[in-house]
């Protein structure tokens, strides 16, 4: 008997070890600080742990459809109200859940709008778990910065300092039509669902919001490529189903004169500058009316995004 434990006690004291070394492992490889040099990932989206806290108005997520489409800059200088886009490639929903959550630690955003074409990118029912693993000990997520530490890694001051003018947005000028143009939105005669995986990780995010008290829109961005009346009409049930407004500008083209020929750079996959431009102007105008957002442009703690709009001004204009 004396054996028998001895050995659970040997393998206790081993698996003790084991995650001691992790957990400490893990506060040293953890990124102190959001630039790219201290071995962050997805700077652009991860920018905003260095805006102020609860400064944002309205948070942004998903994948390249959100920063190829939606200008947080150009809405606060016509409306005045924060954005953010926590926009990454390919971004699967369970991602969406853990940039959430990271953000909601130091932000209060009225309204969390979420881009539906997550709502059909498939993955693994262990990735959220893996994800979760990698939140909790970073060391699963970083282990090769162990060549690239900073001596601010030992002392664990985590310090963000990156300050993203564009606020996730990206600029892309390119010109590369779509070769034939249809009607894209045609045939909704057979339905397209969204995965168990997909719906289970939505309804922990809009619960997520409803306790943090966060208003949530769905919206579909324009791409030629990409959407349906099938998807709109999943997209569509799920939101009915669930009390969410749902605003697809895929069936605003019209109104939004999207040229199909000039305002994607990828043959109408996603947008480029000019065509975010009309998507920006609209959608600066549906959530001002449809949501109580404030005017910070006077307000002396946003003297920063002043600061940020006059950078944003030069780097569009081609001056920086």
């Amino acid at each position: 008997m004396s054996e028998k434990w001895s050995r659970l006690g040997r393998i206790f004291l081993f698996f003790l070890i084991f995650f001691m070394l992790v957990w400490y492992g893990s506060r040293i490889v953890e990124p102190k600080d959001n630039l790219d040099q201290y071995g962050m990932k997805d700077v652009s989206a991860n920018g905003i742990l260095s805006e102020g806290k609860d400064s944002i108005d309205v948070l942004f997520l998903g994948d390249s459809l959100v920063y190829s489409s939606i200008s947080p800059m150009e809405m606060y200088e016509k409306e005045g109200f924060t954005s953010y886009l926590c926009s990454t490639p390919a971004q699967p929903l369970y991602y969406t859940k853990s940039l959430l959550e990271r953000t909601l630690q130091n932000q209060s955003p009225k309204l969390v709008v979420l881009e539906a074409d997550t709502f059909f990118r498939d993955f693994l029912a262990t990735d959220p778990a893996v994800e979760k693993i990698k939140e909790l000990f970073p060391l699963f997520e970083y282990h090769d910065r162990w060549k690239n530490l900073q001596a601010q890694d030992w002392t664990g001051d985590v310090h963000y300092t990156y300050n993203n003018v564009l606020k996730g947005f990206r600029i892309h000028r390119e010109i590369k039509p779509v070769e034939k143009i249809g009607s894209y939105m045609d045939d909704h005669k057979k339905g397209e669902n969204i995965s168990i995986l997909n719906r289970w990780v939505m309804d922990s995010i809009v619960q997520m919001c409803r306790e943090k008290n966060c208003q949530v829109l769905v919206f579909s961005a324009p791409s030629y490529k990409n959407w349906n009346w099938k998807r709109h009409d999943a997209v569509q049930n799920y939101c009915d189903e669930n009390h969410i407004p749902y605003l697809d500008l895929n069936t605003e083209t019209k109104s939004l004169s999207i040229d199909w020929k000039e305002d994607t750079r990828d043959q109408g996959d996603h947008l480029n500058f000019k065509g975010a431009m009309k998507v920006t102007k609209y959608m600066e105008s549906y959530l001002k009316q449809n949501y109580d957002l404030q005017d910070h442009r006077q307000d002396e703690q946003y003297q920063s995004w002043n600061d940020s709009l006059e950078n944003y001004k030069k780097m569009i204009e081609g001056k920086e």
